[in-house]
């Protein structure tokens, strides 16, 4: 493992640490917002987290968001800085990777204690021993549409999904660093079962027109097979809003066998996309 990837799989078990943490269990919106800026930045658009990408990206309504008349993104990242500040001083002081949001900048910084990266080393497991461990990859959700705003509303809702799942079942997910590098690229449900270890797979596309939306997901197995299927109409509004109800409403019609026990317990073989 590179040190370049080392330090993004660091960094993004930092995030899921965080999740699940006392200081985001009731500020999902918080979390949506740290999780935006830091995946940002790993992708390599960290110079791009202006106040008016972040607010069409996050709180954009109907219109584009103007940071005239709208002062969400300013007023949310205040308490971001200051929910960050609270968890580094309280229960996260012996955290080994601390993120940070300086005051004027959207931009986020982080800082690795020094013994991070050999600890890494020392507990990466070996390759066998990750060829399956996985009950679920929830692949990137795709947009029928060639529009930007579309884009990045899928992106967030595919978050959202795995942020959701992860609270509510036992389900073993693959990390958003695995799931997102199949982002554009064209695969098979085999190839990509194998590729992530994965036992099944979720994936979904997204569509909006004239104030409608709707989303269609599908569980496969893993070879290929369709054992599960929704499709969720909603209206448009706000794109957290949006984007958390979708995601409820996802996880909520997923059978229970799904959600109440670990795949592998079930003696089901099956592939996450």
């Amino acid at each position: 493992m590179t040190d370049k990837l080392r330090e993004r799989t660091l960094i993004e078990t930092h995030l899921a640490h965080l999740r699940n943490s006392a200081a985001f269990a009731r500020s999902n919106g918080l979390f949506l917002l740290l999780n935006y800026v830091v995946n940002e930045t790993l992708d390599g658009r960290g110079d791009t987290l202006k106040e008016l990408v972040i607010g069409d990206a996050l709180y954009g309504r109907s219109s584009p968001y103007d940071p005239r008349i709208d002062s969400a993104v300013r007023v949310e990242a205040r308490r971001l800085r200051r929910k960050l500040s609270e968890h580094y001083a309280g229960p996260g002081l012996e955290d080994p990777i601390r993120i940070g949001l300086p005051t004027g900048s959207y931009l986020p910084q982080f800082e690795m204690r020094h013994d991070t990266g050999r600890a890494l080393a020392v507990h990466e497991p070996a390759v066998d021993e990750r060829s399956v461990c996985v009950d679920l990859a929830v692949m990137p959700f795709r947009a029928l549409s060639d529009q930007e705003s579309d884009r990045r509303f899928v992106d967030g809702l595919t978050d959202q999904v795995i942020f959701t799942l992860g609270k509510r079942s036992k389900l073993r997910l693959a990390p958003r660093l695995m799931i997102f590098q199949y982002k554009n690229r064209h695969y098979t449900v085999p190839e990509a079962v194998q590729s992530l270890g994965a036992e099944a797979m979720l994936h979904g596309t997204y569509r909006s027109v004239g104030g409608r939306t709707r989303v269609t997901v599908e569980l496969c197995d893993g070879q290929g097979f369709v054992t599960w299927s929704a499709q969720i109409d909603h209206t448009v509004t706000e794109d957290i809003i949006l984007q958390e109800t979708l995601s409820s409403e996802i996880v909520s019609r997923m059978p229970s066998w799904i959600l109440g026990t670990a795949m592998r317990e079930r003696s089901l073989v099956a592939v996450a996309s």
